[in-house]
């Protein structure tokens, strides 16, 4: 009896199955079937990538060194830093570096190091790596060198600076302060042996390069997998091409797959103007805000212009809203003041320029200056600027001015400058986020080989910000920022054009993560994840 019930509930179940079957309407399947028709949708609808991807930009990048070591583009492919700056809450974030400890005002700083990172020829990321890597600034004489650097233990480094406050923090995110293998060099980890080739963290790898032709590189597996992600590219390969409509050319003609602006910014950029046009034509425009700012530049120690009066006169004479209509509107008219509006205390200083050139007539007037003659110089080579510098020009001569232009070429634009026979030229402040603080440095500090203007006022407030041990709290800096913008407005040491941007330009054939993912957190084109698809 027992076993009749047993077969009668084994084919109640049986015949419940078929009916459930039939009810859902569906064919009865192994769950191996299910998975083959799912990999096989999988393979059908899955993106195939060329194995090569080719980029066109302006600059060489130097993989066997140089003055300024390696390039601008390997020192964000190939290196990554200690820390990275976040401009938007005005912090240091951590890189290779987990965290940090500040001791005597700054003039060292601990960092303790994250484990289990390799460099891309597999050696150990450790704290003999960042020894290395700085000893090999101190004895190159880099301008940013620390003064030392102590092993605390495997992961634990002290680096030491000749003076205190919060730039020697700010300049372990600078591009030069990048962490490279002791293997790069022979001998290995000798501080001042040859370059053999970089090789970092970073996704990128060296491969190949050829000065000022192309520079190839491959995935870095440990980047890679460090990250959760697959490569898109079997090869990366850059051509340099140092003219920019050549480099549009290449894009348009299918030669590269994209072209990135300089990431050092100011020089070797895509034209401004010609955004529209290839986003027209179907390129993605890929554009980040960054805080460069191009600036009228005085010879401020020589009349006229060292008159801050003077100096106000051009600034009142200068329409910035048409200045950004030569770039389509793409960037930002520069009326809030020197740096962006998202830079730390820029929007709490309230600071607003004016246009008005009959204010300025009268300011030359009384001045007895009617007719002011101004030498005006700018570089040949850099299109977009030569356009700005005609509209000035004829701005400046609606407000009383006679200005001259000179457009030179390079060579010859260098020569006025550095001698001094000039009395404006057009010049940026800025660069991507990371250089906020060392374009302040580099402008504004006295007695900086690249200053715009100083001044009693402005040069010490700007040495407060960076030196003083108080503006390592951010709330006191943030006070002294305002400070020191309001000071470079009263005494009008520059005038402010507009507020530029980073771009990236590709063909629609390239697979890139949104634009708000694609820059990183300073503001550079970055190429770990583009693909191009078949």
């Amino acid at each position: 009896m027992k076993k009749l019930i047993s077969i009668l509930t084994i084919a109640l179940l049986l015949l419940g199955g078929v009916a459930i079957a039939g009810c859902t309407g569906k064919a009865e399947t192994s769950p191996n079937e299910v998975k083959t028709e799912e990999t096989q949708k999988s393979t059908e609808t899955k993106v195939e990538y060329k194995d090569t991807f080719i980029l066109g930009y302006g600059k060489d990048h130097k993989l066997t060194g140089g003055k300024w070591g390696i390039g601008f583009f390997p020192k964000t492919h190939v290196l990554e830093r200690l820390v990275e700056y976040d401009m938007s809450n005005d912090k240091l974030v951590p890189g290779l570096a987990e965290s940090w400890e500040i001791k005597d005002g700054g003039k060292t700083i601990i960092f303790h190091l994250k484990k289990g990172i390799k460099f891309s020829d597999g050696t150990e990321f450790d704290a003999n790596a960042v020894k290395f890597s700085m000893d090999r600034l101190i004895v190159k004489e880099h301008s940013l060198a620390p003064k030392g650097c102590d092993v605390i233990d495997k992961y634990t480094v002290a680096i030491h600076f000749e003076k205190p406050g919060f730039f020697n923090l700010a300049k372990m995110a600078e591009y030069h302060l990048g962490i490279m293998a002791p293997t790069s060099v022979n001998p290995v980890g000798d501080p001042n042996g040859t370059l053999v080739k970089p090789i970092g963290t970073g996704p990128f790898k060296v491969v190949d390069y050829k000065k000022d032709q192309y520079a190839i590189y491959e995935p870095n597996p440990y980047w890679y997998e460090r990250n959760g992600i697959e490569p898109k590219f079997k090869k990366f390969v850059v051509k340099i091409i140092p003219d920019e409509d050549t480099r549009v050319m290449a894009l348009r003609s299918g030669e590269v797959d994209a072209i990135s602006d300089f990431v050092h910014g100011g020089s070797a950029y895509t034209p401004r103007n010609q955004l529209p046009l290839l986003e027209k034509d179907g390129f993605k425009v890929y554009k980040h805000d960054v805080p460069i700012t191009w600036i009228i530049a005085f010879n401020y120690k020589k009349s006229p212009f060292n008159d801050p009066e003077v100096r106000k006169a051009v600034s009142l004479a200068i329409n910035r809203d048409e200045i950004v209509k030569i770039f389509d509107n793409q960037v930002r008219p520069a009326w809030n003041g020197m740096f962006v509006p998202e830079a730390p205390g820029m929007k709490e200083a309230n600071i607003k320029y004016e246009y008005n050139p009959e204010k300025a007539k009268e300011i030359l007037k009384k001045k007895g200056m009617e007719g002011l003659k101004v030498k005006f110089i700018v570089d040949k080579g850099q299109g977009d600027q030569v356009l700005v510098a005609q509209l000035i020009q004829e701005q400046l001569k609606k407000a009383g001015f006679n200005p001259e232009l000179e457009i030179l070429e390079g060579g010859a634009y260098k020569q006025k400058r550095d001698s001094g026979d000039y009395d404006m030229r057009l010049y940026y402040i800025g660069g991507p986020h990371r250089r906020f603080y060392l374009r302040m440095y580099w402008r504004f500090y006295p007695g900086c080989k690249w200053s715009a203007y100083e001044s009693e006022k402005v040069g010490s407030l700007c040495k407060k910000i960076l030196e003083n041990p108080e503006d390592i709290d951010e709330n006191v800096r943030k006070k002294d920022l305002i400070a020191f913008y309001k000071a470079l407005y009263d005494e009008m040491g520059v005038v402010p054009l507009y507020h530029d941007i980073m771009t990236a330009v590709m063909s629609p054939k390239v697979d890139a993560p949104s634009p708000d993912k694609f820059f990183t957190i300073s503001g550079e084109p970055f190429f770990a994840e583009v693909g191009v698809k078949k």
